[in-house]
């Protein structure tokens, strides 16, 4: 059994999922699912309340039972025997850092994996079964999102996502996190309009008033999406997906979107500062072929 703690919002999710799903590949076993923490549902600093998003994605779950993680809480006798011998037994692993992790990358069947996981290098060489985990359900799209695709499709368009939300308003959150400047924005909007010929920027952000506001009077051809709100926020995710370019946030949710996206030219920028903790590599985040300011 591989036992997954699911915990943040959807990019965050995808993330722990991809890495479990490669881990039961090589173990050749069960993925099975811990989501305890979207009981807690009252707003707290450093903390936002969500829910489980990945059932907007055609996969069968399997969620874990009281006795599934008591096993890894309580160990048996046997399993303590099997410990002491240094046999393989049921174990916690919590992911020591954000980085990736060749320790993880290994871990054999039972474990129940706590963490993150942010780092494409665990699904590394298994690209596609990702891409086959997560392929949207596009018949779910509402009509104004319909009306969209071919726009974003046909034109030489670059999704730019903007995250605001907690990352500004969560004290906790933001010192951790921090947020993109107006000025990365700007610098990675004039980097794309000096390579690409009449790109279109669509803009989608959990602030759309800030953006409309900052924006609005820049003279490029843009398109404002802001109408996926809550359990409609995949949509903007599938959305920024197709366009031909991204421009990132420090958010899972556009990371998503970029490594998604297949055109094969395309462009992605990100920023250099995932975390305002600046020590943290972000190679193990951010692909090389990747643009970042």
């Amino acid at each position: 059994m591989i036992l997954i703690k699911i915990q943040g919002g959807l990019g965050n999710q995808m993330f722990q999922y991809a890495f479990a799903n490669i881990l039961a590949k090589k173990n050749k076993n069960q993925i099975v699912i811990e989501d305890s923490i979207y009981k807690l549902t009252d707003k707290r600093e450093g903390y936002t309340p969500r829910n489980f998003e990945l059932s907007i994605f055609d996969n069968e779950y399997v969620f874990a039972k009281k006795s599934d993680v008591l096993l890894f809480d309580n160990l048996s006798f046997i399993n303590k025997v099997k410990r002491k011998l240094k046999l393989n037994y049921p174990k916690k692993f919590n992911e020591p850092t954000f980085e990736f992790s060749v320790k993880a990358n290994s871990l054999k069947s039972p474990v129940f994996a706590i963490g993150y996981f942010q780092s494409f290098k665990y699904f590394k060489g298994f690209e596609n079964d990702i891409k086959d985990l997560f392929i949207f359900p596009i018949n779910k799209l509402s009509p104004k999102n319909i009306d969209l695709v071919p726009l974003l499709k046909n034109q030489n368009t670059v999704a730019v996502h903007i995250r605001r939300g907690d990352y500004i308003t969560d004290a906790i959150t933001n010192q951790f996190h921090g947020s993109c400047s107006f000025e990365y924005y700007t610098e990675a909007i004039s980097l794309i309009t000096s390579q690409l010929e009449n790109p279109t920027f669509v803009f989608f952000s959990d602030d759309s008033e800030w953006v409309k506001e900052n924006f609005e009077d820049f003279e490029f051809n843009k398109i404002f999406v802001d109408h996926n709100k809550g359990s409609d926020s995949w949509m903007d995710m599938f959305l920024m997906s197709i366009c031909s370019h991204n421009i990132i946030a420090n958010s899972s949710f556009s990371w998503w979107s970029a490594w998604l996206n297949n055109n094969p030219k395309k462009k992605v920028v990100a920023p250099k500062n995932w975390f305002q903790i600046k020590e943290i590599d972000i190679n193990s985040i951010i692909p090389e072929e990747w643009i970042t300011l």
